[in-house]
């Protein structure tokens, strides 16, 4: 029915095919098909949409075929009201999708699906889900917005979501939402510890955390996050019982109400799709519309790509890289990813990394909103004066100042936190 009041729309206004922005294949009725094919002709060639332009466009035979002028005079009946086209519109989008889905399901349900096709019909799936003809930039809205920032007040004086780091969010006012943020480091700089205690941030503000831990598995992680918030020695949470005092096992289980109150979510798949990702956070918003999500992944070239490219890891990182910062737009999160740095830092003398240490740096400058580095010189140099310091290099802020921040790094509590340079 919508499609037939669609096109009744259009004979009563023709500038409304301007702004629909469907295709023919969007359509299901054989002959709204052909009616709308030729709508579009007749509009590309600046000529009137009317029961004579279609006739003669199509010829007498096809017009009787498509009902001839009983038809089309049905249709332009048929309209409540051609200001409700895009309400017509989107019950047409939605039963496009319907029809889609069934679809896929059917050509993949009577195959014995292997682990790429399953990908492909994961991916398949979301494209559609996603599909969206009907964005519009809402000027007035956005305007109105922005003149209300000045006089209303954001908690604790923040635009995005909170790092738990004070110093840090001088810098970037949070994590954004829609950006991509890459966080790099060599090995043993503590990266895992690092976004763990973003995240924990991150839910204590009212955020819903998801973190994708593709190499450590979710008990260790929430192990470590126990560690972090009881100041218990990581080495003991292996086997809590035997090793931790009483104390400690007090402090072990109040850690863990702590979590219990804090909505957030693990998942720890190895050789996890992007595509994954998106139908994991897709379902938290739904489930949770009136919070805000983050991202945190651990870490970026375990992710797999979507094509194998026939091992270029160029290619596999440039997919990989535009299509975190695609996530983080769709969905309107931030979404942090570690990535490991190359070799080349240790060859230095002055070992902080630098952009290049970015393993095929290229596209991921390009799509990074922001891109940090954690450097401890305590690593390299065991007379170090600033032991136990993390440094937090900004390279690249797209909307922002670059600089370097210092936070407290305690490794065997998993622990980065504000530095008191007092207590240093």
């Amino acid at each position: 029915m919508q499609e037939g009041v669609l096109l009744g729309c259009i004979l009563q206004d023709n500038t409304i095919i301007k702004e629909v922005t469907l295709t023919v294949d969007h359509f299901n009725d054989v002959r709204n098909k052909q009616i709308y094919k030729v709508m579009l002709d007749l509009e590309r060639e600046g000529v009137e949409i009317d029961p004579i332009t279609i006739m003669d466009k199509v010829g007498v035979t096809s017009y009787n075929q498509l009902g001839g002028g009983h038809y089309i005079q049905q249709l332009m009946n048929s309209v409540p009201s051609s200001h409700a086209f895009k309400t017509y519109e989107n019950l047409i989008i939605r039963d496009w999708k319907e029809r889609e889905s069934k679809r896929l399901l059917h050509q993949y349900s009577n195959q014995d699906l292997k682990e790429g096709e399953i990908q492909k019909l994961i991916a398949e799936l979301n494209i559609l889900d996603e599909s969206n003809h009907n964005h519009s930039f809402n000027k007035k809205s956005l305007l109105l917005d922005m003149y209300e920032e000045v006089d209303t007040e954001t908690p604790k004086g923040m635009s995005g979501i909170p790092t738990g780091l004070t110093d840090l969010d001088k810098f970037l006012d949070g994590f954004q939402e829609e950006e991509s943020i890459i966080i790099g480091a060599r090995p043993s700089m503590g990266k895992t510890a690092t976004i763990l205690n973003m995240a924990l941030a991150a839910g204590k503000s009212g955020a819903i955390p998801v973190i994708f831990s593709l190499e450590m598995s979710e008990k260790l992680l929430l192990k470590r996050l126990i560690s972090s918030i009881a100041n218990i020695d990581g080495f003991k949470t292996k086997n809590p019982f035997h090793y931790m005092n009483d104390k400690e096992k007090e402090r072990w289980k109040d850690a863990i109400t702590v979590l219990e109150k804090i909505e957030f979510y693990i998942y720890d798949k190895s050789g996890m799709k992007i595509n994954e990702m998106r139908a994991k956070i897709r379902r938290i918003q739904r489930d949770n519309p009136n919070q805000k999500v983050i991202a945190f992944i651990d870490y970026l070239t375990l992710i797999q790509p979507r094509e194998k490219y026939n091992g270029n890891s160029h290619q596999q990182i440039t997919e990989i890289s535009a299509d975190l910062k695609a996530m983080a737009k769709d969905f309107k999160i931030p979404v942090v990813t570690l990535a490991q740095l190359s070799r080349g830092v240790e060859q230095r003398q002055d070992k902080r990394p630098m952009m290049s240490d970015l393993r095929e740096s290229g596209s991921i400058e390009q799509d990074a909103d922001v891109i940090m580095f954690l450097y401890r010189d305590d690593y390299y140099n065991k007379e170090s004066e600033n032991a136990n310091i993390l440094e937090i290099i900004i390279a690249k802020q797209r909307n922002g100042a670059l600089g370097t921040v210092e936070a407290a790094y305690i490794k065997e509590f998993s622990k980065v936190v504000n530095l008191d340079r007092r207590m240093s």
